[in-house]
């Protein structure tokens, strides 16, 4: 009898140990499948982030190129946005602007007054003033040169600087006003420029 009940007892304990062992492989293989499946989250989430930086990065590209592309635009004179609005400076109640259209030999020359003779015919309100085959002034290059006349014609900025832009070719064109800021800012950071930008002879004047 004590035998049979020994028996009894250690099968039931084998019994038990045999299901603890299969509850640990259980969990074990619960616990990879996890880890697999985490890990295989993990790559596609990197895989998404990837996906997203660099579509991020096309497009910062993208945008970055077309900064780019203005910029230039702005430089040359050649931006529509500069002239779609009026100034941000004080313009003095008198003749409001300059234009200095500069050139240099024959060639540049013929164009320059081309360019006036258009002028003349598009804004019979402006002032015109006679050619300068050399350099006077602060002006590195022979010019010609014309303004608004009178204070009340400040409103044809745009208009005036959206036509050089479209007839100057090869052409450095200079369009400054008459502000409260002072000759040399208006030389300089209130000047527009059609063309490629000329350094000016003002280093002595006063800021």
């Amino acid at each position: 009898l004590a035998g049979r009940e020994g028996s009894r007892l250690h099968l039931a304990i084998s019994e038990r140990i045999i299901r603890m062992i299969s509850s640990i492989i259980i969990l074990l293989l619960l616990c990879c499948s996890l880890i697999d499946g985490s890990s295989w989250a993990s790559v596609a989430s990197e895989s998404s982030a990837a996906f997203i930086i660099s579509q991020t990065k096309a497009k910062t590209s993208t945008i970055s190129s077309s900064s780019s592309v203005a910029l230039a635009a702005l430089e040359n004179g050649d931006a529509a946005t500069q002239t779609n609005s009026q100034p941000s400076f004080t313009l003095k109640q008198r003749n409001p602007y300059d234009v200095h259209v500069y050139y240099n030999g024959s060639n540049q020359r013929e164009k320059a007054l081309l360019l006036r003779s258009k002028m003349k015919q598009q804004f019979p309100w402006m002032r015109f003033y006679e050619p300068k085959d050399v350099p006077i002034g602060p002006h590195p290059l022979p010019m010609w040169e014309a303004d608004f006349a009178s204070y009340d014609n400040h409103v044809f900025w745009g208009e005036v600087c959206d036509f050089i832009k479209e007839e100057h070719e090869d052409l450095s064109v200079l369009v400054h006003p008459h502000s409260f800021d002072g000759d040399y800012a208006d030389h300089t950071k209130n000047a527009f420029w059609v063309g490629d930008v000329l350094e000016l002879r003002i280093q002595g004047w006063k800021r």
